[in-house]
């Protein structure tokens, strides 16, 4: 079968396109599907009009508008549709789209409203009114509570009015819908979407031998797994785009854990939107490391003795699953963090659990797993056993695969490149 991704953005930050839509469009590839994964890389302009094969998927960056910056509204709409011909010119079988909103959100609509029409000579096109079915896919609460009122987005009333607008629509009209996390369910059935054809399709991590993506990003997450190793030095471990992070609560836990280990050290990797790390600067044994590349991403989190994943309890946090989180467990670190939204569910045994908020207990359960290494070893070793059982791209694609069928697709009768 033919399949178009439709991606949100570009591949070169550490988001949706690079972490989800890519590695799911490898494991479809693996399985002999004709992948495409057409990409507006406003974000990432570098790759503006290039095109490359990744592991059997044709990566196509559009080409960018020649105008932006005060005129971004307007860019959007040429952007979307570029990817709209783009995609029509491809002539797939079945278009996912990777978020409601948006350039790749426009496409969607447009695709699932018949702007796009098949060859009539391909089966099941006349069933879809001679268009290919429309699966829609949404990661983040985006309208009103969840991106949309994030400040470091800094969307206009209009943006956040258009944006919120998106997202109902997109998750009410669609022929499927494939989503990260029970809430994000839930909402689209509230929404308007049949629950029969919502499906949860978590994110999650390759393994095997899967190699570093064209376009160079500088945190490929782990292609092996190797056995947990703990550090001799009481070392923790933050990874994150600060996305729901409150970074004076994380500057107040590892004040207090460092009263019990004072020579306890955070590496915190990543950048907020807004520069929130900077809060952190100058406290006793954190570094800021920023966003690293891919070999010293391994070596941090193999030096590591936890990890720490402190969410705030709000709607987009309690609607995500993140990529990051699955990467640590992969590692083999023990995490610590707020049993919010879909944590406990992907965590299980292989992390210690805290109360939304109780700082207190979440500064006690690093220190117990700094102090004890036995402890942290075990409940890493866990850890890892369970997203090598649960959350591999190459298991989780049949869930993509019924999400097609369920939207009319037949993936199983074309299954050849």
């Amino acid at each position: 079968m033919r399949i178009a991704f439709v991606a949100p953005f570009g591949l070169r930050a550490k988001g949706t396109t690079r972490a989800r839509a890519l590695p799911l469009a490898r494991a479809l590839a693996a399985r002999r599907h004709v992948m495409a994964l057409f990409i507006p890389p406003y974000d990432s302009p570098a790759d503006s009009g290039k095109r490359w094969e990744e592991e059997g998927v044709d990566v196509i960056n559009l080409p960018l508008p020649g105008f932006g910056g005060g005129h971004r509204a307007l860019a959007h709409m040429h952007l979307a549709l570029r990817l709209l011909r783009a995609v029509r010119r491809w002539d797939p079988d079945l278009i996912h789209v990777f978020k409601p909103k948006g350039p790749s959100g426009l496409v969607g609509a447009a695709a699932w409203l018949g702007g796009l029409r098949k060859n009539l000579a391909k089966s099941g096109a006349a069933a879809h009114g001679h268009r290919p079915p429309v699966v829609m896919d949404s990661d983040d609460w985006e309208g009103p509570g969840g991106w949309n009122d994030d400040p470091r987005a800094a969307y206009s009333s209009l943006e956040r009015r258009f944006f919120a607008w998106q997202e109902r629509y997109g998750l009410s009209h669609a022929d499927a819908w494939t989503v990260t996390s029970d809430c994000l369910r839930e909402r689209a059935v509230r929404f308007g979407a049949d629950p029969a054809r919502v499906f949860v399709l978590p994110n999650g991590i390759a393994v095997g031998n899967t190699s570093p993506s064209a376009a160079d990003d500088l945190h490929e997450p782990p292609g092996s797994s190797p056995q947990p190793a703990i550090s001799d030095q009481p070392s923790a471990v933050l990874y994150t785009r600060f996305a729901g992070v409150r970074v004076e609560e994380v500057a107040a836990i590892w004040n207090e854990v460092r009263t019990v280990v004072p020579e306890a050290r955070l590496a915190v990797l990543g950048h907020g939107l807004a520069g929130e790390e900077e809060v952190l600067r100058g406290v006793a044994g954190v570094e800021l490391r920023g966003w690293v590349e891919h070999r010293e991403l391994l070596a941090t989190l193999a030096a590591a003795q936890v990890a720490v994943v402190p969410w705030a309890d709000t709607p987009s946090n309690r609607a995500r699953h993140s990529a990051k989180v699955l990467e640590l467990m992969q590692a083999g670190l023990p995490i610590v963090a707020y049993a919010v939204g879909e944590l406990p569910a992907t965590l299980g045994d292989g992390g210690v659990l805290v109360e939304p908020g109780d700082q207190a207990a979440f500064a006690k359960a690093i220190m117990a797993l700094l102090l004890d290494k036995a402890l942290a070893r075990q409940i890493g070793a866990e850890a890892q056993r369970r997203v090598l059982d649960r959350f591999v791209w190459q298991q989780l694609a049949e869930i993509a695969l019924e999400a097609y069928r369920a939207a009319g697709a037949c993936p199983e009768e074309s299954g050849s490149a």
